[in-house]
């Protein structure tokens, strides 16, 4: 889609995130603000869209999550350097290192209000907006403050494709935890845990997003039954006001 005048100040973004729930929530939250974004799933194919001119366009601005398979981390940064003059935003769900920062032109610790990524992005100073809370479910399961946020970005059918996208993860990945867990696999148990997290958080999920926190760190396997409860207690939650309660 070409830009419209007002959006053609707005830099060209190229998002690289193996997951594919954040890739989408980020996507959406910064196109429906007139970003136009293209979006990999891993180094070596965000360094395949840069050399072939995939994107139609430089990117004016990458954001590139440090923790992915394969090229990652300083390794993908130098790599970026060398075939693009973006500026380079690193995101991840732990802190990273020093070498890291200074080697980027920005950080953003995992999990991060859709506002804040925009405000990051845009050129020139901005009024931050006063966040619309009206039309929250009348439940203790979503963040008032970041739904109405997501509210005030993008159409209603837009915020219920990205609950619905983030119900539909949450639910697939809610199987391949608990199957983590009756192998005792900790690292897996991190690793899906993680992916979670981002998805909920970025979305107001508070309370599924601390759990999956707390099971993103923790070796006591035998409080991981407790998470996983309250996880799947939270999709229960969203999938029960989706569609009757979220939007009215």
């Amino acid at each position: 889609m070409t830009p419209s005048a007002s959006e053609s100040r707005l830099p060209r973004v190229l998002l690289i995130d193996d997951d594919a729930v954040s890739r989408e929530v980020m996507a959406m939250v910064l196109e429906m603000r007139g970003f136009v974004v293209e979006a990999a799933e891993g180094g070596a194919e965000a360094l395949g869209r840069i050399d072939s001119g995939a994107d139609g366009s430089a990117a004016e601005v990458i954001l590139m999550d440090t923790q992915m398979p394969g090229l990652s981390g300083l390794e993908l940064i130098q790599a970026l350097r060398a075939c693009s003059k973006a500026r380079l935003i690193a995101i991840s769900g732990s802190e990273v290192s020093e070498a890291i920062r200074q080697a980027t032109d920005g950080f953003l610790l995992k999990p991060f209000e859709a506002e804040g990524l925009v405000a990051l992005l845009e050129p020139g100073p901005r009024e931050p907006e006063k966040a619309k809370a009206d039309g929250v479910p009348a439940v203790d399961l979503i963040d008032a403050a970041v739904f109405g946020k997501l509210k005030a970005m993008m159409p209603a059918a837009a915020v219920e494709e990205l609950y619905s996208a983030v119900a539909s993860d949450m639910k697939t990945r809610l199987v391949a935890l608990e199957a983590a867990m009756d192998s005792g696999s900790a690292i897996e148990v991190h690793k899906i845990a993680h992916a979670i997290k981002g998805g909920c958080a970025m979305v107001g999920l508070s309370g599924a997003a601390g759990a999956a926190s707390r099971l993103e760190t923790s070796d006591r396997r035998g409080t991981w039954r407790k998470e996983l409860l309250q996880l799947n207690g939270a999709l229960i939650m969203l999938q029960s006001i989706l569609y009757d309660r979220l939007l009215k």
